[in-house]
């Protein structure tokens, strides 16, 4: 990147600095003013300060050039804040309203305006840490006070004093950015939802700033202050930027599709080197264009959008880039990963509130989903296919792992391809947190790259290109991306089942796998800003903020969720996750993950999910396929359209989440382990008669019912004296159970069916 675009990254993500000097100083005069001044104590960078200064439309200067940067910037701000902003004063000026502005105010949640219902729900003051507890937005208001926003400014100052502001350090100040910024109102007006934070606010005018500066320089256009100031209605008609997107086929099948044979060693190591593919794909790619992960709008489970320059340029990296990545694919894993781009133009109205409509919003993102559809559906050319079906295969024999039979190695006394053989090093290397894109030496990872687990005192020994970190900032530290993982691991995989049993050696030895994902997230992206406001909140702002609210749900805190339970989060993608572990535990993760979601997303979303209960040695291939089936069942459940379904061991036992978590796992499995805890064997033996009961009472209603009252009348003798006021209590709520509904008998079923493999001496 040459270094006039640096700067203008520089001073386009820094623009708004000064809100936060304001507020933790209470200066009265304009943010852009107090912002240059501040930076000016830190550096003597001129470009970037009068970009910071000048970056307001009745704050500009007839000493700046027409070609200076601080038009992009100016615009750019314009853009990323979805209005045309002219108005005079601001929420520290001399003459500045307190109607208008509240200076200290929270930031609102971003699902207030999501959905049909507004809601009011706050974020407490804070930074994002990525080891607490996740930031729950409330009904509760909790201002900021100057204190916070002090230490906020001093973080910032303190980190920025260490900075030479060069490429090498652009994303860790983006990353310094999301952690001390992600809590912080862009916009305190009160006639404004202030639910756009000023770190997403920051990275999307950079992201904007380098797209325009881009397509302006492709056509030869320097005079920046007519075309984005002057003129600048003009621009916001010009398709002038892209919106692509790509998406990673085939990612299910190779986790999951693997023989039996070295397959647990490799599941966690197969999930987490897809991530990172996802990651150094987006990377390459911005990499090529001369851009950086500020014009990354999301990446996650497979998928990524972009915002680029509108030029024929960015199309023809685009397309070479695809080519050459799948060539990469075809190599190593012939057809079983294939990646698929699709871009479309538009203009700054489109995606602007103040002029944009909910259909011209959604037909931003159509225009990339619909060539990515296409793509998909006639992946290779025809000298690609008569290559592919030229020679058959090329060994007699298959990769015990994956089943390929290309480029077979000897290893370990097996037969494996070469991407195998490296996920068995690479399996090895997942608990470092830093991981390294070198030339060679590692796992391939796309065309003359290779990844790489290092710790963190040895990377000064490496030579490498990038480097990312999980779920930490480093900024300063290490120039490192940062990337969200879900990679929660209690232990190995070929443990779970015998953890399954309690202290006593009591329960059924199996493990449990869990596969769930949010119900119609597609939709909910393209359309959930639009129901409220006339559309006006369909801003791409909100669908960044609403990306990246997923993936830190799905990525960082479901960490959190599984903490101390035995369990190993497999696979966590934007929205989906696959876990295996005992499966006490997978049920609880599942609940607690599910009514956190409730909560995070204040009941707008749901999520649907499929627990399959195995023996410990059944191939992991047959697990995820019969899991996914039970999570298809739970998506399939009911008239209501909602899903919101978890469907546990069969498709027999599907229900709503709400009906599971209080009708069940908190009601009918308490009530039945408080009796039958205190009961011998002899007593215990009835559960299965009960349950017999319980699935034949269509067959012989009337006797069933008979035979129901002996039994309950058998337990009540076998109970001890001084148990029987509370056995009567239990006989009373079972037989109401069993005659009131259906849906009763079949609740009370399972539950007895889960106490049942808690207590079995397998």
């Amino acid at each position: 990147m040459k270094k006039e675009k640096i700067d203008l990254f520089y001073g386009a993500l820094l623009h708004d600095i000064g809100k936060v000097i304001q507020r933790a100083t209470g200066e009265r005069k304009k943010h852009a003013l107090v912002g240059a001044d501040w930076f000016d104590e830190i550096t003597d960078n001129q470009v970037i300060s009068d970009q910071i200064r000048y970056h307001m439309a009745n704050y500009q200067s007839d000493k700046l050039s027409n070609d200076h940067l601080a038009y992009i910037t100016y615009i750019a701000d314009n853009i990323a804040s979805g209005v045309d902003r002219r108005q005079s004063n601001e929420e520290s000026d001399e003459d500045a309203s307190a109607k208008i502005w509240d200076t200290y105010t929270n930031q609102a949640d971003i699902f207030n305006v999501f959905g049909a219902q507004t809601d009011k729900r706050y974020f407490k003051p804070t930074v994002l840490n990525l080891k607490s507890e996740p930031n729950f937005a409330s009904a509760t208001y909790e201002p900021f006070s100057k204190g916070d926003y002090a230490a906020i400014a001093t973080r910032i100052k303190n980190e920025l004093a260490e900075f030479e502001f060069n490429q090498a350090q652009i994303d860790s100040l983006l990353n310094l950015f999301e952690a001390t910024l992600s809590f912080v109102p862009s916009s305190t007006n009160t006639k404004e939802i202030a639910d756009i934070s000023l770190a997403e606010h920051s990275r999307l005018t950079a992201a904007f700033a380098l797209a325009i500066y881009d397509h302006l320089e492709d056509k030869g256009r320097h005079n920046y202050k007519e075309d984005l100031f002057t003129k600048a209605s003009a621009f916001y008609e010009e398709e002038a930027f892209l919106l692509a997107s790509f998406d990673l086929s085939g990612i299910q099948d190779f986790i999951y599709n693997i023989a039996t044979s070295g397959a647990a060693k490799q599941l966690k190591a197969r999930s987490l080197y897809l991530d990172f593919m996802s990651e150094y794909i987006a990377d390459s790619l911005l990499d090529k264009l001369g851009l950086n992960r500020a014009n990354l709008l999301y990446v996650g489970g497979g998928h990524a959008y972009f915002v680029l320059a509108n030029t024929e340029k960015t199309v023809e990296t685009l397309v070479q880039f695809e080519k050459d990545f799948n060539q990469f694919l075809l190599a190593n894993f012939q057809t079983r990963l294939y990646v698929a781009f699709g871009w479309g133009s538009f203009a700054a109205k489109d995606i602007m509130s103040e002029l944009n409509s909910p259909e011209s919003y959604r037909q931003v993102y159509q225009k990339a989903s619909r060539m990515i559809s296409e793509k998909k559906i006639s992946r290779y050319d025809y000298q690609t296919l008569m290559l592919l079906n030229r020679g058959g295969k090329s060994s007699e024999r298959e990769c015990e792992i994956c089943h390929s039979v290309e480029n077979l190695v000897s290893y370990h006394d097996q037969k494996v391809c070469d991407i195998c053989r490296g996920l068995y090093q690479f399996s090895k290397e997942i608990a470092h947190d830093h991981f390294i894109i070198t030339e060679n030496g590692g796992l391939p990872i796309g065309p003359n790259a290779c990844l790489k687990g290092v710790a963190f005192e040895k990377l000064s020994h490496e030579e490498f290109s990038r480097v990312y970190v999980k779920n930490d900032y480093k900024a300063g530290t290490v120039k490192a991306t940062l990337v969200f993982v879900g990679d929660y691991q209690f232990t190995t995989i070929d443990k779970y089942a015998d953890l399954s049993k309690n202290e006593n050696k009591l329960g059924i030895k199996r493990l449990a796998v869990v596969r769930l994902d949010v119900d119609d997230l597609g939709a909910a992206f393209m359309a959930g800003f639009s129901q409220q406001g006339n559309g006006q909140y369909s801003t791409l702002s909100r669908s960044a903020t609403f990306s990246r609210s997923m993936s830190l749900f799905f990525k960082v805190f479901i960490n959190q969720f599984a903490s101390d339970k035995k369990l190993s989060i497999i696979y966590a993608g934007g929205d989906d996750v696959f876990a295996i572990g005992s499966w006490q535990d997978i049920i609880a993760f599942t609940v607690e993950l599910r009514q956190n979601f409730i909560i995070w997303t204040n009941g707008k979303l749901t999520l649907s999910a499929g627990i399959g209960l195995f023996a410990d040695k059944t191939p992991i291939s047959l697990m995820a396929h019969q899991t996914g089936e039970l999570e298809e069942a739970a998506k399939d459940n009911g008239n209501d359209n909602k899903k919101d379904s978890i469907s546990l061991f069969s498709t027999d036992y599907t229900f709503k989440f709400d009906q599971f978590i209080t009708n069940i796992y908190d009601d009918k499995l308490e009530q039945i382990r408080y009796f039958f805890n205190h009961q011998d064997e002899r007593g215990k033996n009835f559960i299965y008669k009960l349950i017999e009961l319980l699935r034949n009472y269509e067959s012989e209603e009337k006797m069933n019912v008979a035979r129901l009252a002996y039994y309950l009348t058998r337990l009540e003798e076998l109970t001890d004296k001084e148990e029987r006021d509370k056995f009567k209590q239990f006989k009373k709520l079972f037989f109401k159970w069993y005659t009131n509904n259906e849906s009763d008998r079949k609740e009370a079923e399972l539950a007895l069916l889960l106490y049942v493999y808690e207590i079995r001496k397998d």
